[in-house]
């Protein structure tokens, strides 16, 4: 199937599930994606857009800088971790504020933050880059995964990426901290993607930025996270592991 192909039934899916009588081909077009075309094809599609995509937006350098300051003390509240992204409306990445589209961003914050441990860690910054070379359709569909591991390495982070779900626990116990892709869910395409932050500590792992006291629960492997998250209905797309600097 063509990438023309694929975005068009991309834009039936998300038209038709305006629709308030939804019939049984509506439902299976909500889950044909997800189980019918491989993450690798998926991935070189979203990447043909993000390397043909316009850049219609303003720049959002300065104002997100200045409404950064305002998320400060809830950062520190959460131990140094971005957890609450639907409270960054006052944020802009390309034509959509962060609680609509900035998984992706924040995902890669609080894995730098936790290879790090640093405090002051840019994140307009990392904005910036990413709408500069990552951003899908100005925003509307969010980041390229892949653009964020071009990041992380252009940053001089070590990385070990895959699309097949076998590697994951593998990169999950050779890794600090992660950075996975999954759609929401494996039968309903509406509920789009979600980039999360999968950090490491003491064998445990802890999932951050994926609803009210994510990060308190304590899982055994990313196998262990797939299986228990959106009630076992997530699909995974993509696991980028940062080594420990």
């Amino acid at each position: 199937m063509s990438p023309i192909k694929i975005l068009f039934l991309f834009y039936i899916i998300i038209f038709s599930s305006k629709c308030s009588d939804e019939s049984n081909l509506l439902e299976i077009l909500k889950g044909f994606i997800q189980n019918n075309i491989s993450n690798d094809f998926l991935i070189k599609v979203i990447e043909i857009i993000r390397h043909r995509n316009k850049h219609n937006f303003p720049d959002n350098f300065e104002k997100n800088k200045e409404a950064f300051k305002s998320h400060t003390n809830t950062i520190r509240h959460n131990k140094g971790y971005i957890e609450d992204q639907n409270s960054y409306t006052d944020m802009q990445y390309g034509i959509k504020p962060l609680s609509h589209n900035g998984c992706g961003l924040i995902a890669t914050y609080n894995v730098i933050y936790h290879i790090t441990n640093k405090q002051d860690i840019d994140f307009p910054s990392i904005i910036k880059a990413l709408e500069n070379d990552g951003i899908i359709l100005s925003g509307v569909f969010g980041s390229s995964m892949v653009a964020i591991d071009d990041y992380l390495k252009g940053q001089g982070y070590r990385t070990w990426s895959s699309s097949k779900k076998a590697d994951f626990d593998k990169i999950g116990a050779a890794t600090e901290a992660s950075i996975l892709t999954v759609f929401n869910s494996v039968d309903d395409i509406t509920r789009g993607m979600h980039f999360m932050a999968i950090t490491k500590t003491s064998g445990k792992f802890y999932v951050h930025n994926n609803g009210i006291n994510s990060s308190k629960i304590a899982y055994n492997s990313i196998s262990d996270v797939l299986n228990r998250i959106n009630g076992g209905k997530a699909k995974e797309v993509y696991l980028t592991g940062v080594y420990k600097q």
